[in-house]
């Protein structure tokens, strides 16, 4: 039995202090639209988490983009996947539409005994998976649920986790299960596992050309996974392109000690089980330093258990940079040259693609809720998808007064250059181009640049937004702090400052103010960055400057250090009045190139503010066949088909 609330939107609009208010008594989705971000991906309401199955489809030219989801709930259970398409990753329709479960494409045990408790994250490609198939247009991968819970700190059940297959001949708006689903039952004999899950499957020719000397086409697959009181392991397996039912178990990828990390202040922990990992090569490019033709493999992995020293989640996304390694005639192993975190903030579960529209490699992640599950059903809904990231080899040449930062191991590559100086080379992140169709009828402002001599709190930009995008260039003296102050009200009590310390290396969004509604996440986020000097002949060098790429979306906070270090995570401010933005100065600094665009348009144009829908309450567990499961069935009972073997 369930028990249905009704739903209220905006109840609250004219109050002015939700510190004063008891969020918990407050009727569902009584503040949908107070926080909720606008020009960012989210479902149409209720909880999300991963990002699944990115991809381009060059027949239909549009962008994809899967997420797991449980609509009418806003916690995680029975996890279906969600779906929404774009022509250019910033705009986005919902796949049929948002209303009811429209949206929803995979749901937990229909079509698939073995997913009765959950569609988890997987992959998916516009090919088939029989090459005997021609009017396929795209196959997932994923990992089907039968048994929970599944902790990677608790007993494991013999295949609670398995992974399946489906194909869809409509663009991805329906979906066929394999008969003979799963593909994979278990994972390899012998391995006391802590997860099995999260199957990520591409054409890989640098593989191919370690174990067989040229390219021959073969997928890959790697699994997250884990062994029990010994460390995580990165699983991957082999198929032909004639049949991606058919998988071999290769070996080990990446092998680690529990809670191994390079270095502990700049690479996080790889943690004890991975998930959501994505293996990948990546040319350098001219335009960011490289030479057009090296070409290096990476990693990216969600990883859970690691030390929290520097970071309050006990999961980290971190990056690693790897050389491949043959072993036996079968496989290979990715020995780690770098490690680097992938975001500093509340982002988890990044998930990527090849744009081959574009040549470039595009990852999205999840940002998770900063509320604590204070005021959970007046939000109505729970997390978001960053915005779209590009990540790319940045090389730096002529690098000089290489410092402890640089050359210790950790997220950099350092290649003497002769004369005294350095190439130096790490994973770049940024957000695509096409972030610049935000900007449509947007309002601008350009401010000239200013130079401060004397520590001040808050200079007043003379603007107000919780929605704007901001780039800025600050030229900070060595021991000085600058930065920027966002969503201040105006007596003061609420704000939030974003400042760099180029001593001590750090990067700090302090939220300690950020909102008087003291339940929700006030931690202090940290980053380590550091800024290089460079040299510009034999009598100058020059020191590079912080440059600053900001998203505000109401709540959601995404920032951009110099193409390289990223953070995002939320704040909720309780006072009505906390737009206010201005500059932080600690010193002697200068800003420049401030620009600010803001009123940025809406990600789902098609869909209303309110977008709620009514949730429901379950007397049974979150790992019990629940009410929203039974709508599902009637809805996708016409659609249930197998394509055969």
């Amino acid at each position: 039995m369930f028990v249905q609330y009704p739903t209220y939107l905006n109840t609250l609009e004219n109050i002015q202090d939700l510190s004063r208010i008891n969020l918990t008594s407050l009727p569902d989705n009584s503040l949908f639209a107070l926080w909720r971000p606008a020009y960012h991906f989210a479902s149409p309401n209720s909880w999300m988490n991963d990002p699944c199955g990115p991809l381009y489809d060059p027949a239909t030219q549009n962008y994809h983009l899967y997420y797991q989801v449980q609509p009418a709930y806003v916690q995680w259970g029975n996890i279906s996947w969600g779906h929404a398409k774009s022509k250019d990753m910033i705009f986005w329709e919902d796949v049929t539409s948002w209303q009811g479960y429209d949206y929803v494409t995979l749901a937990p045990g229909i079509g698939n005994k073995y997913s009765i408790l959950g569609v988890f994250t997987g992959a998916t490609l516009p090919v088939p998976a029989f090459s005997n198939i021609t009017n396929s247009t795209m196959t997932v991968i994923y990992t089907s649920v039968q048994y929970l819970p599944i902790s990677w700190n608790g007993p494991y059940i013999k295949e609670s986790e398995t992974q399946s297959l489906a194909m869809s001949y409509d663009g991805g708006i329906t979906y066929q299960h394999y008969a003979n689903n799963p593909i994979l039952r278990s994972p390899p004999e012998g391995m006391d596992i802590t997860g099995w899950r999260d199957p990520k499957f591409e054409q890989w020719p640098e593989m191919d050309i370690v174990l067989y000397g040229s390219d021959q086409g073969h997928y890959y697959m790697t699994i997250s996974s884990g062994i029990r009181d010994v460390g995580p392991r990165l699983l991957i397996y082999q198929a032909s392109a004639n049949d991606l039912t058919n998988w071999t178990y290769l070996g080990p990828l990446i092998s680690v000690s529990g809670n191994y990390t390079l270095n502990e202040q700049w690479s996080g922990s790889l943690g004890y089980n991975f998930e959501v990992s994505n293996v990948f090569s990546l040319v350098e490019k001219a335009i960011d330093g490289g030479d057009n033709q090296t070409v290096h493999i990476f990693a990216t992995l969600g990883t859970e258990g690691g030390n929290t020293t520097l970071h309050p989640s006990p999961q980290w996304s971190v990056w690693i940079r790897g050389d491949l390694t043959k072993i036996k005639n079968t496989s290979a192993t990715m020995n780690i040259i770098a490690s680097g975190v992938a975001d500093w903030g509340d982002t988890y579960a990044l998930n990527s693609f090849y744009d081959s529209k574009q040549d470039r490699r595009i990852f999205y992640g999840w940002v998770k809720e900063a509320h604590r599950n204070y005021g959970q059903r007046a939000f109505g809904y729970n997390g978001q998808i960053t915005l779209p990231r590009e990540v790319f080899v940045q090389v730096y040449k002529n690098v000089v007064n290489i410092h402890e930062s640089i050359s210790q191991p950790g997220p950099w590559t350092v290649i003497p250059s002769g004369q005294g100086t350095y190439t130096c080379k790490t994973l770049g992140i940024r957000p695509i181009n096409e972030v610049i169709n935000l900007r449509q009828n947007s309002s601008y402002l350009a401010l000239t640049s200013q130079t401060f001599d004397q520590a001040t709190d808050f200079v007043s930009l003379n603007m107000s937004s919780s929605n704007f995008e901001m780039k800025a260039t600050i030229n900070i003296s060595q021991n000085a702090t600058a930065g920027f102050t966002f969503r201040r009200s105006s007596n003061g009590l609420e704000y939030t400052t974003l400042i760099y310390d180029p001593v001590s290396e750090y990067l700090v969004l302090n939220r300690t103010y950020s909102s008087l509604i003291k339940a929700f996440d006030h931690t202090i986020v940290y980053a380590k960055h550091t800024l290089l000097t460079t040299l510009i002949d034999e009598n100058t060098t020059q020191k590079e400057l912080l440059s600053l790429h900001i998203f505000l979306d109401n709540s959601l906070l995404e920032i951009y250090a110099n193409n390289r270090t990223v953070m995002a995570t939320h704040i909720y401010p309780a006072l009505s009045d906390s737009v206010g933005m201005g500059y932080t100065i600690g010193g002697p600094v200068t800003f420049s190139n401030v620009s600010i665009w803001y009123n940025l348009k809406n990600a789902f144009p098609h869909r209303p503010l309110n977008s709620s829908i009514v949730l429901v309450v379950d007397s049974n567990s979150t790992i019990s066949i629940s009410g929203s499961i039974i709508s599902l069935f009637f809805l996708f009972l016409l659609s249930i088909s197998y394509f055969p073997s």
